[in-house]
């Protein structure tokens, strides 16, 4: 039975990237933000403002409100904070890299089986408008070479490079 209710959603981590998924659900006619959560309140309270979203005082306030949350915490976390909501009967959308460890994606997606759930890893960059763009033609490559040209961030050294950025240009590479 199709449903044109909005998927409640929540959003765990609102730093640099989980500011990003709030403005994009935003633009996503059939979701409906329900709040968000991080441990910095200074983040919650600035997208508050920004935005006009709610904030819950706790993640499992938020799960119980929610029937998806998009996991936006350091890598480390993604674990904890994804079995958690599955746990709580909450579809799961978690920025890449899935987890930590190959151990900790395997229980994760055992997890999610288990709970008939849905659990989603983001990879944003088949949907960058120069991507699109080639889909169009018939390419049939003999050489592929990418280059990343951006300034350097810390924010992203929690994990390794290959798991933070080239896994984008190994997807986009397979998805061509």
């Amino acid at each position: 039975m199709v449903t044109k209710a909005k998927i409640k959603t929540g959003i765990i981590g609102v730093g640099h990237l989980g500011r990003f998924h709030v403005e994009q659900l935003l633009q996503i006619h059939e979701a409906e933000i329900v709040g968000v959560y991080d441990v910095n309140a200074e983040q919650l309270r600035t997208i508050e403002n920004d935005f006009g979203i709610g904030s819950f005082a706790s993640m499992e306030e938020l799960f119980a409100r929610s029937d998806a949350i998009s996991v936006v915490v350091p890598t480390e976390h993604h674990f904890a904070v994804a079995s958690q909501a599955l746990k709580a009967g909450c579809h799961v959308f978690i920025e890449k890299p899935i987890t930590h460890t190959l151990t900790e994606a395997d229980k994760l997606l055992r997890l999610a089986e288990e709970q008939r759930r849905l659990l989603q890893v983001g990879h944003i960059e088949r949907l960058n408008p120069a991507i699109k763009a080639l889909e169009q033609y018939d390419l049939q490559p003999l050489f592929i070479e990418s280059h990343r040209l951006a300034p350097f961030s810390a924010r992203g050294t929690d994990v390794p490079v290959i798991l933070d950025l080239m896994i984008h240009d190994i997807d986009v590479v397979l998805y061509m």
